[in-house]
């Protein structure tokens, strides 16, 4: 897509928007006009032209109607939000600001389910199933929604019981990649107190890349969901128990390989490797099995014009992955595997002020404990028994393997408040502070293992993985940290439409262990990493919002400079090491606007523009072709340099259109589009992983009910068929087995066209 393009549609996109920003809340007063949504993102119910935060709200009905399966899939419906699932962990990136693929971080961006902390990666491919809407708070939240909220949160609220007996039937397949889902709801009063709300879903999908080597169709999913929540409202008691369970099921990967560079394509290594981008891949497989459960219970005491939330968390899942992470049908690290657990318990208590009078507060302290442990092994397979010439040193590393143990214990003490005193009618002061102090113990070993048919002596063998820099170890360590994080925010109301206002937020993200890690920190010639420090964040954000009954915009700009980002540098063999080697600077304006034509026609859409500058990164890695300018350790500065999956354009429009046919029936109408420009899709500064500008478009038309008792649709996503990559990097040892003569590129690709036919029904 030209500038000129891109251009036109980010101003197309502040005058005719998308979709996700209505349908929540109140009805309008009158027939037309917009509903005001309703959040929760002070931990309170307001309008969401009352807050004072860039936050934008997707809405549970926008949600099923367009078939959105997770919060990867939902992260292209938001600006500056990405998220991406790679072949070693899953990312989340708010303005610029993620996480790398090591699972010793914390994420950047907090994830809370029904006011639950899900802080590790493998949450994220949870389905979003029967929400009320889903809240993305950009920019450190630091005193309500606590440590790690660094970049931003994402608070998923779920639907409660009703007083109400019904259900609901929402089921679609895709006949291209054949992919059915099928979500089922039945709600059933329990007397006048109580209820019960029960779900299930199942996804499944053969997939949209053909592998050629296993002869099947990638990734191929099955995804198993159920929900029970039970509430009970009795006089100043109320109180929700909700449980969960989802399995998830994948077989490969929507992974290709492309862009050959220098030797790469005639080596003798080589030369068979497919780079060609037709949507066909070829390697060894990809499976990944993953079981969640969780369970939250959420009481609610009326203490006088007061009210005492007590929230309590168990969170669990299991991971099982074997992967081909050379991506390529040769067999050299077939086999690698890497296993996950995890168990969270935790307790928040908040003591929340009655919303009227000058003064209104909220109270509260936060405990968390949690236990992680992972392990896994690099396969290294017979390709390297066949070596020979000036690469036969290597022979000693076919069939042998690292394996590595990684166990985390954690416990976490938090206290905050946040009060809001209004000095005049129009004028509203804000602060707030929240202490945490953690612990976490963690230990780490490495030990190198022969295989059966490997006949060299364990010290060859120990010895030739050095050359890749990989050593057997054993860590234990210790670390005990505080941090407080205060905010401070103004609000000034212009007019009765019209609010400004002013924040100000310190922001902090945990320290940790280096669960990747190849070598010890004390190894005498390549040194590795086990400690790590945490992140430190100040920003600043101003902005403007207004709503009248047809016509909703909110405008605001952010400054935010962040200290000690952690991040994984290439370790010049096999591996990565986490050093807080980088400061960085993000700046930029997000723009949200919805508008009302008529009583059957709504517009509304979202834009963003994001200004990252590293402002001191000397330690990154080079990519092929450029030359080290850092010694020692041959790294690459980076500083002045602009994030990987940080777009400086980012946004979508839509336009929603609503018509009765006859005396019962209705037609609906949506057409959308995202929009974002270039981005580096690697975890290196490399050209070469560039995804050039696009713009996608989808679309949904629907003949049902006018009260929404049934409707049948057909729903279109990535209608002008775009490729567009979500992850890549260079394949790994191209560099090493060419002699730094050539290399070539992998990459993760989002799915292509498809067309859904979907049914909804309630009862």
């Amino acid at each position: 897509m030209t500038r000129f393009s891109l251009k036109l549609l980010a101003c197309t996109a502040l005058l005719t928007p998308q979709m996700v920003w209505a349908q929540d809340g109140a009805p309008a007063e009158e027939a037309g006009g917009l509903e005001e949504i309703v959040v929760t993102a002070q931990k309170r119910e307001e309008g969401l032209s009352r807050v004072p935060i860039s936050i934008a709200a997707v809405s549970g009905d926008a949600i099923a109607e367009k078939g959105t399966a997770n919060l990867e899939q939902l992260s292209s419906t938001v600006p500056n939000l990405r998220i991406t699932q790679t072949g070693i962990a899953n990312r989340i990136a708010i303005r610029g600001i993620s996480s790398g693929d090591n699972k010793g971080f914390e994420q950047s961006a907090a994830m809370f389910v029904d006011g639950v902390y899900y802080g590790r990666d493998q949450l994220v491919r949870m389905p979003i199933v029967d929400v009320q809407r889903v809240e993305v708070l950009r920019g450190p939240q630091p005193t309500l929604f606590g440590k790690n909220a660094i970049a931003g949160a994402i608070s998923i609220i779920n639907r409660k019981p009703t007083d109400e007996f019904g259900g609901s039937l929402n089921a679609s397949y895709e006949f291209e990649h054949k992919e059915a889902q099928v979500t089922g709801v039945i709600n059933v009063p329990m007397g006048d107190k109580a209820g019960m709300r029960l779900v299930g879903y199942h996804r499944s999908m053969d997939g949209y890349m053909f592998n050629t080597t296993l002869n099947r169709d990638e990734p191929h999913v099955d995804t198993t969901f159920l929900r029970g929540t039970f509430a009970l409202d009795d006089g100043p008691i109320s109180a929700t128990l909700k449980l969960e369970y989802a399995d998830f099921k994948v077989l490969g990967q929507a992974r290709e390989n492309f862009s050959p560079r220098g030797t790469y394509s005639v080596s003798p290594f080589f030369s068979g490797v497919d780079t060609v981008l037709d949507w066909r891949s070829q390697n060894n497989g990809f499976d990944s099995k993953t079981k969640i459960f969780n369970s939250t219970l959420n009481v609610d005491v009326g203490i006088g014009s007061h009210t005492l939330n007590l929230t309590s968390g168990y969170v669990h899942y299991s991971a099982a992955e074997i992967l081909d992470v050379d991506f390529t049908a040769l067999p050299m690290l077939d086999g690698t595997n890497q296993d996950e657990k995890y168990d969270q318990l935790s307790q928040e208590v908040r003591l929340t002020s009655p919303n009227e009078g000058p003064l209104t507060y909220i109270l509260g302290g936060y405990f968390q404990t949690s236990k992680l442990s992972a392990n896994d092994t690099i396969q290294l397979g017979s390709f390297f028994q066949g070596l020979s010439g000036p690469f036969a040193a290597f022979r000693p590393l076919g069939d042998s393997r690292s394996v590595r143990a990684f166990r985390q214990t954690s416990t976490l003490w938090s206290g905050f408040a946040q009060a809001t005193y209004a000095l005049t009618e129009q004028l509203r002061l804000t602060a707030g502070v929240r202490f945490n102090h953690e612990s976490k113990d963690g230990s780490r070993k490495l030990g190198i293992v022969a295989g059966s048919t490997n006949l060299f002596p364990i010290t060859t063998i120990r010895a030739v993985w050095g050359a890749v820099r990989v050593a057997e170890h054993s860590l234990s360590g210790r670390i005990s940290e505080d941090s407080t994080t205060p905010m401070a925010n103004i609000q000034y109301d212009i007019t009765d439409e019209l609010m400004a206002y002013a924040s100000y937020a310190r922001g902090a993200k945990a320290g940790g262990f280096d669960i990747r890690s190849n070598a010890a920190p004390t190894h005498p010639t390549f040194p590795g990493s086990f400690i790590f420090r945490p992140e430190k964040a100040d920003s600043f954000e101003g902005g403007l919002k207004y709503r009248s009954r047809n016509l909703s915009l909110a405008v605001s700009y952010y400054h935010t400079t962040y200290k000690d980002l952690q991040t994984s540098t290439f370790d010049g063999g096999i591996g990565f090491n986490v050093d807080n080697a980088s400061a960085a600077k993000v700046q930029g304006i997000e723009a949200e606007a919805r508008v009302a034509i008529g009583d059957h026609l709504q517009l509304s859409g979202a834009l963003a523009y994001l200004d990252f500058k590293y402002t001191d990164w000397r330690r990154g890695q080079c990519p092929f072709g450029l030359a080290a300018n850092v010694q020692p350790g041959n790294f690459c500065d980076y500083t002045g340099t602009r994030a990987t999956f940080a777009p400086k354009w980012s946004g979508n429009a839509a336009a929603d259109f609503n018509y009765p046919v006859g005396t019962n029936m209705k037609v609906s109408l949506n057409i959308n589009a995202d929009f974002s420009s270039a981005y580096r899709s690697g975890n290196v500064l490399d050209p070469f992983t560039d995804q050039a500008g696009f713009a996608r478009i989808g679309a949904r038309l629907g003949l049902g009910h006018i009260d929404d008792n049934w409707e049948i649709a057909l729903v279109g996503r990535n209608l002008t068929n775009k490729r567009i990559v979500l992850t890549s990097g260079q394949l790994p040892l191209s560099n090493t087995l060419t002699g730094n003569t050539g290399t070539g590129y992998s990459g993760i690709f989002d799915r292509p066209r498809n067309i859904a036919v979907q049914f909804q029904g309630k009862f």
